[in-house]
This record gives C-alpha cells, structure tokens and sequence, in this order.
C-alpha cells in the first residue's frame, strides 16, 4: 500500500507531466504560426520584387491594366491560401489541447471509480451507495464522450463549411472586381 508522500509525490509527478506536457503543445502552435509568417514574408519579398521588375517593364497605360488584372487574383488566392493555413495551423493546436484535456478527464474518472472500489472494500456497508455512484459517473462519462465527439464534429464541420463559402466569395468578388476593371 502507497503511503500519504507516495501518493502526494506521484500526483505531483503527474501534475508537472500534464504541465510540461501543455507547454509543448502551445510552443509547437507558435512554432507552427511562426514558420508559416516567416514563408509568408519569403513569399511576400519575393512577389514584391517580380512585382517591381514587371512594372519597370510597363510603357504604357495599357500594359499597367493588364499588369493590374493578373496581379490582382493571385492576391487573393494567396490570401486566401494563408487564411486556410492559419486556421489549420490553429485547429492542429486546438485538437491537441482536446486530446490532453480528455486524458485528464478520462484520468480523473479512473481515480474516481478506484477511490469508490476502495471505499467499497473498507466499508461494506457502503457497496450499494458506491455501486450506484459508478453507476452514474460511468453514465456521465458515456455522455460526456458522445456529447464532445458530435460537438467537435459538428465545430469542425461548421468551420470548413464557413472557410469554404468565405473563399468562394472572395473569389466571385475578385472575379467580378477584375472584370470590372477591363470594362
């Protein structure tokens, strides 16, 4: 049998795990936004110098239209581009908080339900009282569980249905605005 300072220390072993644990995951989410900014500012410096040389190269209104019009939808799509990224990106590091956050639960259940074992054990009398509370927090666990598997279904769904319909807009918008300006 563990003894008051064993159990007190492997709790805390336990606590510094999850702790160091969630530490990682939110510097590897700024790692990942980091990189991502830095190949944007590549990609930027790099499109900002062809986007020079093309228009050294322009002689007259006309060719500024033109220059205009096929530099204006790769814009968009860019943008666009970057936008799906971040939320990626975002949503990699929100999954990753679940996943801890459903160990820690999953965790704290098993304690609880051995700690109700245990109670069983030492005080007889107590068995039906203990039987009926593992009862129900298996029950709520089982729920939880259901509940938060559709809730993150449902979010993720609804989150790339509004990505989707956001970069079609835009795109029509671009289109359109493009359009415009050879008329």
């Amino acid at each position: 049998m563990t003894t008051p300072q064993q159990q007190f220390a492997e709790l805390s072993q336990a606590s510094l795990e999850k702790t160091l644990r969630l530490t990682n995951i939110a510097i590897s989410g700024a790692e990942r936004l980091f990189n991502l900014q830095l190949e944007i500012a590549r990609d930027l410096l790099a499109e900002n110098a062809a986007t020079a040389k093309a228009l050294a190269c322009v002689k007259n209104p006309q060719d500024l239209l033109e220059l205009q019009k096929t530099l204006s939808q790769p814009s968009v799509t860019k943008t666009l581009s970057v936008a799906r990224n971040v939320y990626e990106t975002a949503n990699a590091t929100q999954n990753e908080l679940n996943v801890l956050i459903q160990e820690q639960l999953a965790d704290f259940n098993k304690n609880l339900l051995a700690a109700l074992d245990t109670t069983a054990v030492q005080v007889p009398a107590s068995s039906a009282a203990v039987s009926v509370i593992r009862s129900a927090v298996e029950g709520a666990t089982s729920a939880y569980d259901t509940v938060a598997k559709t809730t993150q279904r449902i979010a993720s769904e609804l989150a790339d249905a509004t990505v989707a319909v956001v970069e079609s807009t835009a795109k029509s918008a671009s289109a359109k605005a493009s359009s415009r300006k050879t008329t």
